[in-house]
């Protein structure tokens, strides 16, 4: 998907980096959207199985409290057709957390990959440098401060 870039298409390569961050801005949009759509149909799904369930509930609770007649055949099957709904809306809330934890483990990879492609180092990489840092630093003292030792002995010994 990138060429390779010489210094004499720097304005290219600019060009090209800037479309390439564009679409990295699309891509993270729709799947933010997309995550947030999830969310939303989760939640919604959500209401509408705790209305059902209040309505099987209160719907139950009016049968019971009348007259001590059993429930009609109408309203069993009204009940039946609330716990169908009730089973199937549980089902599509798992599909969708399903999709979610697919959809942001997929972002995570495919996030991986471009970092990986434009060579950004990582939390690892950078603690690794510090580290290469500091030893260079405490080495570099170290000579410093035999090379202060030498001058003194040689400026000491040519005086």
């Amino acid at each position: 998907m990138y060429a390779a870039v010489t210094s004499d298409e720097d304005d290219t390569a600019d060009g090209v980096f800037s479309a390439a961050c564009e679409k990295e801005t699309t891509m993270t949009d729709i799947i933010d959207k997309a995550i947030l759509v999830f969310i939303g149909l989760e939640k919604k799904a959500r209401e509408t199985l705790d209305a059902l369930e209040k309505a099987g509930k209160a719907a139950g609770g009016a049968a019971e409290g009348g007259e001590g007649a059993g429930l009609s055949g109408r309203q069993m099957a009204e009940n039946k057709v609330v716990e169908e709904g009730a089973a199937a809306l549980k089902e599509f809330i798992g599909m969708i957390k399903s999709g979610k934890d697919k959809l942001e483990k997929e972002f995570l990879t495919s996030s991986e990959k471009v970092l990986e492609k434009l060579n950004v180092a990582t939390q690892n990489d950078i603690e690794v440098i510090k580290e290469m840092a500091r030893v260079a630093r405490e080495k570099t003292d170290k000579i410093e401060k035999r090379l202060e030792e030498i001058e003194r002995k040689l400026g000491g010994a040519g005086g």
